[in-house]
């Protein structure tokens, strides 16, 4: 089996319980089930010593293991039973048997107390995870609670900056990467020139997001963006054919085109949405490149990602 087939079979099982339908970790007619629940953190499991277990409704985990994946360092308070996770500004607080938990200061009413169990102390998942700042589903099928960090990224030069969930990774070395010989590159490489990307992240081995930049030059000087457009459509062998849609948005209080087209460079299809406008003598790319088994989840997670984008042409 070649190295891309063994790579896309295994990103295949871990979209098997990774793309599942918004829940959450409250499911009905669980309370008192001996099934086992499962944590899964940014594509990785979460081992306890003690498992997580259901109670009105509630799922409930080891404190430890779920605040150290989530990088809050800990702070026991062995005489009034008090464990502390903190973050950056995020203090949260919680008292075994306490149904009041404190974050940053402020009193929240939780669904069930912290409690001991098997000499461990167990909190709840939902609450410990969003006060954290991760987002948190529920696969009610095979019971695992699957939770997405926060995380915030800054291109290269400085002008975008946006919030992202999940596992996403920076791919380096990219402007050393000849894509006549390397596999990886060919997979990105149809829309931007290397010396012009400014961000590029891969999310398991489906999504990718980049962000170029590319200046004014002889031949596209005075182009309008839905020539620039066409330009790109040339430059990458995007065949109307391959267009799934077109549109006029503004980005940012640009006018901009948004393109969604079949992107063929990969040996299994991929589906990319292209965002394009222009500021001053610059144009601006922003792509999402996805299989078309994930285009539907990563469409909507590249949504949100845009909506929390800011663009500073200043830096």
């Amino acid at each position: 089996m070649s190295k891309r087939l063994f790579n896309y079979v295994g990103m295949l099982l871990v979209l098997s319980f990774l793309f599942i339908g918004p829940g959450n970790v409250r499911a009905e007619n669980t309370t008192g089930s001996d099934e086992k629940i499962g944590v899964i953190l940014d594509a990785n499991w979460v081992e306890f010593d003690s498992q997580p277990f259901m109670e009105n409704s509630t799922t409930l985990v080891q404190f430890r293991p779920i605040f150290e994946r989530m990088n809050l360092n800990i702070t026991w308070d062995e005489q009034t039973r008090t464990v502390k996770g903190e973050k950056g500004d995020t203090l949260i607080e919680l008292q075994i048997d306490n149904p009041v938990a404190k974050v940053n200061g402020q009193f929240i009413k939780l669904p069930v107390a912290p409690k001991l169990k098997d000499g461990y102390t167990f909190v709840p998942l939902r609450f410990v995870s969003e006060s954290a700042g991760a987002k948190v589903e529920w696969d009610p099928e095979r019971r695992n609670a699957v939770i997405y960090s926060k995380n915030e990224y800054t291109s290269t030069d400085n002008k975008f900056s946006f919030t992202a969930y999940g596992l996403w990774r920076n791919m380096t070395g990219i402007d050393s990467i000849q894509p006549e010989v390397d596999e990886v590159a060919q997979d990105y490489i149809s829309i931007e020139d290397e010396e012009n990307i400014r961000l590029a992240l891969k999310y398991f081995n489906y999504t990718m997001l980049f962000i170029a930049d590319e200046p004014e030059n002889q031949q596209t000087k005075n182009f309008t963006i839905k020539q620039y457009v066409d330009f790109i459509k040339k430059k990458a062998a995007i065949s109307n054919e391959d267009i799934l849609e077109e549109k006029l948005i503004k980005v940012f209080g640009h006018d901009a085109v948004q393109l969604t087209y079949k992107n063929h460079l990969d040996w299994d299809s991929r589906i990319d949405t292209l965002i394009v406008f222009k500021s001053d003598t610059q144009f601006y790319t922003i792509r999402n490149s996805s299989y078309t088994v994930t285009y539907k989840s990563s469409l909507e997670n590249f949504q949100q990602l845009m909506e929390t984008m800011k663009f500073n042409e200043k830096q």
